[in-house]
């Protein structure tokens, strides 16, 4: 995994130390190239005598957070169109269709991201990711724009809120992909695990913005004869912004440049899945993954057909708790981010971080169980509140923490597989297993299947944990040749 200093004992050793330099100081820079600001601020400075486990290279946090101010503003204006847009077109869903149409939109949101995942796959890695993201976002806004004339003229509304429904759901999933990805090539590992947070961060701020406009509009527009269904234009309008600011904002950043890489979709896929498979220990995590994101899928979607059926679906009411119970969970999640995260991470690391999601889905599941057996909105909502926390703070960083040591040529296919595929799997599988709660009549019984699932995920992450010092030396996790020639100071 890169040259050590030898001069240090083996007791004295950081197994971080290595990726310490910042990548705008190691890369070659192109002709041309208007990255010399930031190498410049990011430039290594000797430090004094290194405590056991400190970094070798200082990070400089100023420094850092104005190279990823731009990615910073990005997420939280994503999220922030983003969860308005979902809160405001599942309230809007459930009260024209009613909770059964939950059974046909989660699946299909869970097809769309495959099928949009696979059409990014190609050239995310390969074409400079600014080019790929003001693509993504211009068709993003161009058929959010298609839904809303549909919805405005009468024509279709059921579908037309089930496709923007949809498309806030990629939007949520797909665009911070991209995103971190940027802040993956801009970044190292060092770096990452102090800036990565931040940048979550950041992510609070957008979605509890967008939150608290759903929260309110419902009772501001109460009196002004003001359908909701207007808060979907925001989004359109967001990813235009995006589309037009972001590639400026950064254009003279070292990241977004791509590998110049051109592969057709099969070698893009089995590039990935041979990473996957030769690192044994990112196999169970896959797993792990793929089954957390079913059962957490499952207790989200019983959630909402719990409320939906007793609330009596009405779109504002609907509204309202959707968006109060996710600003109660994220305001924990910033508490978590703020005051434990660093700290829980630096106890426990990566893999220990990774298994705490696992667990809590199962709680989560056994609180929806019972809370849709004895019709309780409370429990269903401690129910959902457990599993966003951790999946909104924890697993969050953990997550980019990994995916920071795949060499960047890989990274973005990686998380494509690692990160979108166990969701896209999770909203596709869930479905059948809530649907034997309506074919029963016994709405507890998926909560119960959900907690069977979980409890196989926390075995996978158990090998996660074992595994994971090991994997480390695993050679497909080293970064490209530029990346390891590194002068390394006390």
């Amino acid at each position: 995994m890169g040259d050590k200093d030898e001069s240090l004992s083996p007791a004295e050793e950081d197994p971080w130390g290595f990726l310490a330099v910042p990548k705008s100081a190691r890369a070659p820079k192109e002709p041309g190239s208007h990255s010399t600001s930031a190498a410049a601020e990011s430039e290594v400075v000797p430090s004094a005598r290194r405590e056991r486990g400190e970094l070798r290279a200082p990070v400089a946090g100023a420094s850092l957070k104005q190279r990823a101010w731009p990615m910073a503003a990005a997420l939280a204006g994503i999220f922030f169109a983003g969860f308005i847009t979902e809160v405001v077109a599942a309230s809007q869903m459930i009260a024209l269709a009613g909770t059964k149409s939950l059974l046909i939109i989660y699946p299909l949101g869970g097809l769309g991201l495959i099928i949009l995942g696979l059409a990014q796959f190609r050239l995310v890695d390969g074409t400079a990711r600014l080019k790929v993201l003001r693509y993504a976002t211009l068709a993003y806004a161009l058929l959010f724009a298609i839904a809303l004339v549909f919805i405005a003229g009468g024509l279709a509304p059921i579908l037309a809120v089930g496709l923007i429904w949809i498309l806030a759901d990629q939007v949520n999933y797909l665009l911070p992909l991209l995103v971190w990805s940027l802040a993956g090539d801009d970044f190292n590992v060092a770096e990452g695990r102090k800036i990565f947070g931040w940048l979550v961060t950041w992510t609070y701020v957008g979605q509890m913005l967008g939150l608290a406009v759903a929260l309110a509009t419902p009772v501001l527009l109460q009196g002004l004869n003001i359908n909701l269904s207007w808060l979907l234009i925001i989004s359109p309008i967001m990813c235009v912004i995006l589309a037009l600011w972001l590639p400026r904002a950064l254009r003279d950043s070292s990241a977004a440049k791509g590998t110049g890489q051109r592969e057709s979709l099969n070698e893009s896929i089995k590039g990935a899945a041979d990473f996957i498979n030769g690192v044994p220990v990112w196999r169970s995590l896959m797993v792990a993954s793929t089954l957390t994101f079913i059962a957490g899928t499952t207790v989200i979607m019983g959630y909402g057909v719990g409320i939906g059926d007793l609330v009596d679906r009405d779109a504002a009411n609907l509204q309202i708790i959707f968006a109060g119970t996710w600003i109660v969970a994220l305001g924990i999640c910033w508490g978590i981010q703020h005051f434990f995260a660093e700290r829980i991470a630096e106890r426990v690391g990566i893999p220990g971080t990774l298994i705490i999601l696992p667990i809590a889905t199962a709680i989560a599941a056994i609180a929806l169980a019972i809370g849709s057996a004895v019709g309780s909105i409370a429990l269903l909502i401690v129910a959902i509140v457990i599993w966003r926390i951790p999946r909104w703070s924890l697993d969050e960083n953990a997550r980019r923490g990994a995916l920071a040591l795949v060499p960047d040529e890989r990274r973005t296919r990686v998380s494509f597989l690692i990160d979108l595929t166990p969701v896209a799997v999770g909203l596709v599988v869930s479905a059948p297993i809530v649907a034997l709660g309506f074919a029963t009549g016994m709405l507890w019984l998926p909560g119960v299947v959900a907690v069977a699932i979980a409890l196989v995920a926390i075995v996978f992450s158990r090998k996660v944990m074992k595994g994971w010092e090991e994997s480390l030396m695993n050679w497909r996790l080293r970064r490209r040749k530029q990346n390891r020639t590194m002068g390394l100071a006390e």
